[in-house]
């Protein structure tokens, strides 16, 4: 019984990765981001002028480059569904080595993606956006270890 809900999920994990993939490729297919994207971006630049310009450096630069937060997000949903696939393997090197795994596919596919887009017209490679993919794998990773982390100091909290 095991053994099959132990694939299930890796089957499930595995799709919802490739189809994730596939949104990004489409993204990065476009010459112009679609509408609903585009108004993301607007309420983001609003929600974010009104809380912390004033406080936080960091957020001066998300302003004016809101594109490298849409990056950071992106790609950190992927990390995590990469990170997801790769512990539901069937193969014990690659559920122990998952972190690693996932930072391999995913700093590799953001290279591609930028790659892919110096054949979109209109769009252009950049350096700044790869950085920001990388992070954003690299922060899903973290955010899983920490996760991780914390439910086992829960569990063993419990336990005592």
């Amino acid at each position: 019984m095991m053994k099959g809900v132990g694939r299930r999920k890796f089957v499930v994990c595995l799709t919802l990765t490739i189809l994730y993939a596939l949104l990004i490729f489409y993204l990065s297919s476009q010459s112009h981001l679609p509408q609903a994207a585009s108004e993301m971006k607007d309420l983001l630049h609003k929600i974010i002028s009104i809380i912390g310009v004033r406080y936080f450096h960091t957020f001066k630069y998300i302003i004016s480059h809101p594109d490298k937060l849409e990056h950071f997000m992106l790609f950190f949903g992927f990390g995590i569904l990469l990170r997801l696939t790769a512990y539901h393997s069937r193969y014990p090197s690659i559920r122990e080595n998952a972190m690693l795994v996932a930072l391999m596919i995913g700093i590799g596919y953001g290279a591609l993606d930028e790659v892919h887009q110096m054949l979109v017209p209109y769009r252009s490679p950049s350096i700044y956006d790869f950085i920001a993919d990388a992070a954003g794998i690299v922060c899903a990773q973290i955010f899983i270890a920490l996760v991780m982390w914390m439910y086992v100091r829960l569990q063993n909290a419990r336990n005592r």
